[in-house]
């Protein structure tokens, strides 16, 4: 018996879960332009150098609803059930962000958002149902920015992150007479880390910018809550001391770097290329298990990478049109991917449309994300095999920025 989280981590491995609760303001469809562009105080999050180009003070408010499907068929197991059910799950995401010039030179920000976040439903009778039955796990994020423009070319910033860990996982205990127990472990912490901006204009239409974040290590930690468990089990999992073992969770956000640039065409067209780094070969969790001896196994994995592309167009001084495309590399082999954060490789691709309405400008992004088969082939003991793949697993996430500068 075993019960796992899929995480998502931080703003670009988000990308791994279909750029679903991705806070996305000025950044374009499919998460293009998150480095360079940095035109409104969303940049406060994704670009700290970015602060700088704010000019007055300016507040915007984000909404995103994502409409997530997927479906994992089982071709070979040895516990009984078949396929998982489909799951289809709508996610609204709230985002905050807010700028504001104390000088020439100096500029601060705040920014509150759902950095990501996922859950998975499985079921309760389908094969796999001992290794994983439902999981959900979400992120708060709150980031303090300080830009400085040191030269007419050269800006700098960055600041601290306090980020919220809730997670809640669940998974059915298999009593081998009578029906099915299940065990639920909910945790939440706090983690502190910090980002780095740097941005140059090589022109007045040309700009080149890359951002460093910190590793953050949430202080997670809980005991499993058995329900319905047969006494032999019980007894047997009292007897070894992992019936109230206390399961210090090995979570780690991994480090990332972002590099970006942008540059402005004639006849107000504009074009993106970004490129992340992400350490994920460092991520850390602790799912939990009940083995012979223990009651928690490690994931693994390797690093991954982000390439996202976006093209802009001003059709007029209120009316602008966008396009982009994204493809995450694979953070898992199919040798050491499990069913509990089956990542794949993430291919995207967005448009969006931006208007002013009463002094309001407001920005609307539609994204469509294929996040691959998943295949895997994973053994976990008492819990039972499984080997099979996703049927479906997509997502479309529309997402919308109202900005009000005072």
């Amino acid at each position: 018996m075993q019960t796992a989280r899929k995480v998502y981590p931080n703003p670009i491995v988000l990308l791994a879960c279909c750029l679903a609760p991705a806070a996305q303001a000025d950044v374009g469809p499919a998460m293009s332009g998150i480095t360079a562009r940095a035109n409104d105080a969303s940049t406060v999050f994704w670009s700290p150098a970015g602060i700088t180009r704010i000019d007055q003070p300016e507040l915007v408010v984000q909404a995103t609803l994502v409409a997530m499907d997927s479906k994992f068929n089982v071709d070979e197991s040895n516990r009984s059930g078949g396929n998982a059910d489909s799951d289809f799950s709508l996610l609204p995401v709230p985002g905050l962000f807010y700028a504001q010039p104390l000088d020439e030179r100096w500029t601060a920000g705040v920014s509150v958002t759902v950095p990501s976040g996922f859950g998975n439903d499985y079921g309760k009778t389908w094969s796999g149902r001992y290794l994983v039955q439902e999981s959900e796990l979400t992120f708060v994020a709150l980031t303090g920015t300080l830009g400085y423009e040191l030269t007419d070319q050269w800006s700098v910033g960055g600041g601290p992150i306090i980020m919220y860990t809730d997670s809640t996982s669940k998974a059915r205990v298999n009593n081998l007479v009578g029906s099915d127990g299940r065990v639920e472990l909910e945790e939440d912490g706090f983690g502190f880390g910090w980002q780095l901006g740097l941005m140059y204009d090589i022109s007045d239409t040309a700009r080149v910018a890359a951002v460093y974040r910190s590793e953050i290590d949430p202080d997670l930690s809980g005991k499993p809550d058995f329900r319905n468990v047969g006494p032999l089990l019980e007894n047997t999992l009292k007897a070894k001391g992992l019936w109230e073992k206390n399961i210090d969770v090995d979570f780690k956000v991994p480090q990332q770097v972002q590099v970006g640039y942008f540059q402005e065409f004639k006849d107000d067209w504009s074009f993106t290329l970004d490129a992340v780094w992400i350490d994920t070969s460092e991520f850390g969790i602790q799912h939990v298990s009940v083995s012979d001896d223990d009651v928690s196994f490690p994931s693994e994995f390797k690093d991954s990478w982000a390439f996202m592309v976006g093209l802009r167009h001003e059709y007029r001084p209120d009316l602008a049109f966008s396009v982009g495309a994204a493809y995450l590399t694979s953070p898992a082999s199919k040798s050491k991917r499990s069913v509990a954060l089956p990542l794949d490789r993430v291919i995207a691709v967005g448009a969006g449309v931006e208007w002013q309405w009463k002094g309001l400008e407001i920005h609307s992004n539609l994204n469509y994300a294929d996040m691959g088969d998943n295949k895997l082939d994973q053994d976990g003991g008492a819990a039972g095999r499984v080997k099979g793949s996703f049927d479906r697993n997509h997502a479309l996430i529309l997402d919308t920025q109202i900005i009000k500068r005072f």
